[in-house]
């Protein structure tokens, strides 16, 4: 009877030896296939079949932003993800699927030309002090702006490729601005003033040394350029209570703050030291660069019959009607981008027809670059 139960324990072994090692030869079976999860992201200019194994395993239905996730059977070998335009045989690119790892990921970004694996955006912030601009990505039209533009661009990306961003004037040919866009970071900006002329990138506004001062970054546009001399001129900085009457003159700043800019439009910065009181503001007189002469040859509206020239000591601008337009508003600690121009306002002063050059408008961009 013993003998009979150890007969029976040895072959019960020998059972469960056998199945254990059947059941590890078909794990290990080179031709059992494996599942992979894969993800694909991304969108297109015109709807998209993905195939694999022959088979049409997805067609986004809105081709402007998709998520697909599904489950691939991989073989041993590795297998192909086909992707063409729906309605076509033309295969635009092939993506390799591996058995492993088991989690996949395919990014596609189809402009109707070319599949990219990435995109990233661009914000593009600045201002346009006249024209329009247009901007271009490999020759080709992204988009267009005026004045104040903020916009954000999605460009397409290869891995590790690059792009050129180039910026011309609506109508012109001339090329402004080139930029080689990297494939990263995912956000990036660029940051600009065209002045009509140039542009001038990367515009920064650093906070004055000491944080009881303003500091400005200007630069001087006339608003005679028939009369206007074409010099480098100097704005001589006066004070004035923001209620005074038109005429009156102004305090001049001691010691004299001379602010010199070019004639070519060349942005200079200045740092402005705190005025007496709240109820005070800026304003400036226009001289030639190191002189105490008017930059102006006479001449209509300059020069207006029975009036004279006379020295403008601080008294406001043909504007005067709106201060905020011609004065520039004191605020310390602040960094400002000013575009500074000039204007004339006629008066009486003691029987005297009198014409005074003064500054006029303040145009504050600093908003755009904040």
């Amino acid at each position: 009877m013993k003998t009979n139960l150890i007969k029976l324990y040895m072959a019960g072994v020998m059972l469960i030896t056998l199945y254990t090692a059947c059941n590890k030869k078909e794990v290990a079976s080179p031709d059992q296939g494996k599942v992979v999860k894969l993800t694909i992201n991304g969108n297109s200019t015109e709807q998209l079949e993905f195939i694999y194994k022959d088979e049409v395993i997805a067609t986004p239905k809105d081709p402007n932003k998709f998520n697909i996730n599904t489950l691939l059977s991989v073989n041993g070998q590795d297998e192909e993800l086909k992707i063409r335009k729906k309605g076509t045989t033309e295969i635009l690119q092939s993506k390799k699927i591996t058995n492993t790892p088991y989690a996949q990921n395919i990014n596609i970004y189809y402009d109707g030309k070319k599949i990219y694996e990435n995109s990233l955006t661009l914000l593009l912030k600045g201002y346009a002090i006249s024209g329009e601009l247009e901007f271009l990505i490999d020759g080709e039209l992204a988009g267009a702006g005026s004045s104040a533009i903020e916009k954000n661009l999605t460009i397409l990306m290869d891995n590790n490729g690059t792009r050129e961003l180039t910026i011309r004037k609506k109508g012109e040919t001339a090329i402004l601005l080139t930029k080689t866009i990297s494939a990263t970071p995912a956000n990036q900006s660029l940051v600009f003033l065209f002045d009509g002329i140039s542009i001038v990138g990367n515009v920064q506004l650093d906070p004055p040394a000491n944080p009881q001062n303003m500091m400005i970054k200007a630069r001087f546009k006339t608003s005679f350029p028939l009369q206007f001399k074409n010099v480098d001129v100097d704005l001589v900085f006066y004070t004035r209570v923001l209620t005074s009457p038109p005429l009156n003159v102004g305090t001049k700043v001691t010691p004299e703050i001379r602010f010199t800019l070019q004639k070519d439009g060349t942005f200079n910065t200045i740092e402005l030291p705190p005025l007496p009181g709240p109820e005070y503001v800026y304003c400036y007189d226009i001289y030639e660069k190191g002189t105490n002469i008017e930059p102006y040859n006479p001449g209509t509206p300059l020069t207006i019959t029975g009036y004279t020239i006379k020295p403008n000591e601080g008294r406001v601008s043909s504007a005067y009607i709106n201060f905020s337009y011609t004065m520039i508003d004191f605020q310390a600690g602040k960094s400002k981008l000013l575009i500074l121009t000039d204007g004339t306002r006629t008066g009486i002063i003691a029987g005297v027809k009198s014409t005074f050059i003064s500054g006029g408008r303040v145009n504050d961009l600093s908003q755009y670059f904040q």
